[in-house]
């Protein structure tokens, strides 16, 4: 439940504090005394948009704060699920500043409006004029009958089927046009793939083929080089021939001191190195040869590799290679598509039928919740002085599944036993669609265990005994849920457990103050609400004749 409400320089409100209590409050207070302003605070605490405007004119920030007892709300887990701090007494706190800058709190702890927003709907339902339009709205008349049966947990089954359902097809349908359109691509990708393989393309192989071609364009200067080298060394009076010579030579006085034996062998080891480098010459000689043929053999590859790489704009033969793989890999995705799509709508039928399984249980459920529920409103409705009144929730089954099922639901009324019951939102009158709405209102309260209910003049268009059984039923529904009602009828007001009254102080600003009314004050509250500015003996009495009938 709400237990207090503090305000601080929001609007025309300097600072209040309101403390209320279980059962029945009602707020009241003349025209334009800021009753709205109330209600905006409390809206604005539980997340609503803020606006810099909502700050009282000379001051820079408002700040307004909401505290509920929440134990019995079973909201443990959506704390720990955002990683708040639980406690029986949640309190939350807005602050608004001038330059549109805002902080949300809950329980001292920094959250974002959002946060705000959706904790404050699992725990508290404000209900404005406005909200009489709602019998229009196809959905909210369906998420009515949706509350009073109770399904919450089959809905939730249904939707993530549904959504199950609504991917696959989502999957199915890209599938089919990624595969449309690289069908109309595949020749062109088997034709560049059949001539990348076709090169039989191999790592390393253009740098090596563009080194052997080197060799082969200069192969006669290369082994005319080589043997005028073999000449030189190893020809009887050869380089290898003289150096052998010196080598004996220095060998034979090499015993004669330590420096001619270090001689001996360095020239030793030159002659053999010498040796073995003349050797490589003359077999490098012989097996170099002009070779005109593989020449142009080589040619011919690096023409074809030259071309492949300018066509795909790379520089490397492994960059071909990786582009051959994934032409690959494209065309075989290409060939499997058919396999894919299959798949998918194997897997899409499974979905639809599931879904449609479960939209039919939520159908079947919601009849007999429709069928339930109209005689209920009807005789709601027969206590507010409608004694008529005919009654009827149609549901209307949809060609195609939705998001809430495969169901339009439509609350129907006749203002006569004899009228054809129709659209309730086209045919009632504000007094009739107020009663309407605080009949479902009631539905709702009873069928959620909603703690905490407010009403922002739901009794428009109604007056005299109406208004009377009006109160008597909000006075019923107060004894489970925490009732709020700001009202301009006697008759309701006066059945509240707590009566708070706005109005305008004067001072040096015109502002809006609340206060709890005494059992004496408000007998004069709501004889003015009979009779006007004067009051009248009259007005007395019947104010106490109306506070008397209190439960």
């Amino acid at each position: 439940m709400l237990q207090s409400l503090y305000i601080k320089n929001f609007v025309l409100i300097k600072e209040i504090t309101l403390d209320f209590s279980h059962g029945f409050s009602v707020i009241t207070g003349e025209t334009g005394a800021g009753k709205s302003i109330l209600l905006g605070a409390l809206n604005l605490v539980l997340g609503a948009r803020a606006d810099a405007k909502y700050i009282s004119e000379g001051e820079d920030k408002c700040v307004i704060e909401a505290v509920f007892q929440i134990e019995s709300y079973q909201l443990a887990s959506f704390f720990e699920e955002n990683d708040l701090d639980y406690s029986h007494e949640c309190v939350l706190r807005r602050e608004l500043y001038r330059s549109g800058k805002t902080r949300q709190f809950l329980n001292d702890s920094p959250v974002s409006a959002g946060v705000l927003k959706t904790l404050s709907a699992l725990f508290i339902d404000i209900h404005s004029q406005h909200e009489n339009l709602l019998l229009r709205d196809g959905k909210f008349q369906l998420k009515v009958v949706d509350t009073y049966a109770q399904n919450e947990a089959l809905l939730q089954n249904y939707q993530q089927a549904y959504q199950h359902y609504k991917t696959v097809s989502s999957q199915l349908e890209e599938t089919q046009q990624l595969a449309a359109k690289a069908q109309e691509e595949y020749d062109y990708l088997q034709y560049q793939f059949e001539q990348l393989d076709k090169a039989k393309l191999q790592a390393g192989e253009l740098e090596s083929l563009e080194a052997d071609n080197e060799l082969l364009e200069h192969a006669h200067d290369i082994k005319n080089s080589l043997l005028y080298m073999d000449a030189l060394l190893q020809d009887e009076n050869g380089l290898v021939s003289k150096l052998k010579e010196v080598a004996h030579k220095c060998n034979s006085i090499a015993s004669f001191s330590t420096e001619y034996q270090a001689w001996s062998e360095r020239l030793e080891s030159s002659y053999i190195e010498l040796k073995d480098i003349a050797g490589d010459i003359s077999n490098g000689a012989e097996r170099i040869e002009a070779n005109p043929a593989q020449l142009e053999a080589n040619r011919e590859r690096l023409d074809t590799l030259y071309t492949l790489l300018q066509k795909h704009k790379v520089t490397t033969v492994e960059e071909l290679i990786d582009l051959r793989n994934q032409l690959e890999a494209q065309l075989q995705h290409i060939s499997q598509a058919d396999e894919q799509i299959a798949t998918l709508q194997k897997e899409q039928a499974e979905a639809l039928a599931t879904a449609e399984k479960l939209a039919q249980e939520l159908h079947t459920i919601r009849q007999k919740a429709a069928q339930e529920m109209a005689p209920v409103l009807e005789d709601q409705l027969k206590q507010l002085g409608m004694q008529h009144a005919t009654v009827q929730v149609g549901l209307q089954t949809l060609n195609t599944l939705s998001p809430m099922g495969k169901d339009a639901a439509e609350f129907l009324y006749a203002p006569t036993k004899t009228t054809t019951p129709q659209a309730a939102a086209k045919i009632a009158s504000g007094g009739e669609i107020a009663r309407f709405m605080l009949c479902i209102k009631y539905l709702l309260a009873n069928a959620t265990q909603l703690p905490t209910l407010i009403f922002d003049e739901i009794d428009t268009g109604i007056s005299g005994e109406t208004a009377s059984l009006m109160g008597s039923m909000l006075q019923k529904m107060s004894t489970s849920t925490q009732i709020i009602c700001i009202t301009h009828l006697p008759q309701i007001a006066a059945l509240g457990n707590q009566h708070y009254f706005v109005h305008k102080q004067e001072s040096d600003d015109v502002l809006t103050n609340v206060r709890l009314l005494t059992d004496e004050e408000r007998v004069t509250a709501i004889a003015k609400m009979l009779s006007g500015t004067t009051i009248t003996d009259a007005a007395i009495q019947n104010a106490q004749s109306l506070l008397a009938n209190r439960n």
